[in-house]
Formats: C-alpha cells, structure tokens, sequence
C-alpha cells in the first residue's frame, strides 16, 4: 500500500500539468517547487524533530500548499512511519488562494481514498492564508 501512496503523491508532472498564464502568475505570486526540492527539505525537517513524522497528534499546515507537494511528501512519511492513513491525512492542513489547485491538493492526498474525502475538504481550503481564521 505504502508503495502506491508514493506512487500516487509523486509521479506527477511538475506543476501538476496546467499551464499557469503570465497574468495568473503575476497576480497570485504562484511558484511551484519540484519534488525533489520538497522531499530535500521535508529530510531536514526529520533531522530536526525525530517525533514530527511518528507522533499521529502532530499536525501541518501549508498556508500556500499549491498542488499539495509539501503535504504529500509529509503524508508519505507519516504512513512510513507506522500512522494509519486516515489518521495521518486527519493531521493535515493547506490553504491556497486558487481553487483549482485545492481540487489538485485533494486529489492528492486522497489516494483514490473517497471515502476519506470529507477529511480534505474540511483541511484543505481555499482562502486567503492572510485572512483566514485558522
């Protein structure tokens, strides 16, 4: 199972495969960070806190989560970790301004896991991380 989780968060095409016009880009500041960026900063992170992927109580947030690279890469390492899936996707969170890339983030992160859906829409929003009322 483990194998089709990574399989699934990480065989994308970079940016998710839409085309981001000038002007989107422009006014939303959108820059999109590869895989293998994301999955270099994620082995710090676990170098500096050996609890933050093995404790189920511990929750992330990514208050501009794009197409949800950072929260699969921390998805993956819960469940490495031993999390059950539905626990681990429970202690997730993202906010991003566009909603297209909300549907990409749920899509994601569910792992063709539907039944999980209300989870991600409850986590996964679209908002101004600014604003929103965490």
């Amino acid at each position: 199972m483990l194998d089709k989780i990574i399989a699934h968060i990480r065989n994308r095409e970079y940016m998710s495969g839409i085309d981001r016009e000038y002007l989107r880009v422009k006014a939303t500041g959108e820059v999109f960070t590869p895989t293998e960026k994301v999955q270099h900063i994620h082995n710090y992170l676990e170098s500096l806190k050996p609890d933050l992927f093995t404790d189920p109580t511990k929750t992330f947030i990514d208050n501009s989560c794009g197409d949800g690279q950072f929260l699969g890469e921390v998805l993956i390492r819960k469940v490495k970790n031993g999390i059950d899936f539905a626990t681990a996707l429970s202690t997730i969170h993202g906010v991003d301004l566009m909603e297209d890339n909300i549907a990409l983030t749920h899509e994601r992160l569910l792992c063709g896991r539907e039944d999980l859906r209300h989870i991600v829409e409850k986590n996964i929003v679209c908002a101004d991380a600014l604003r929103y009322h965490y």
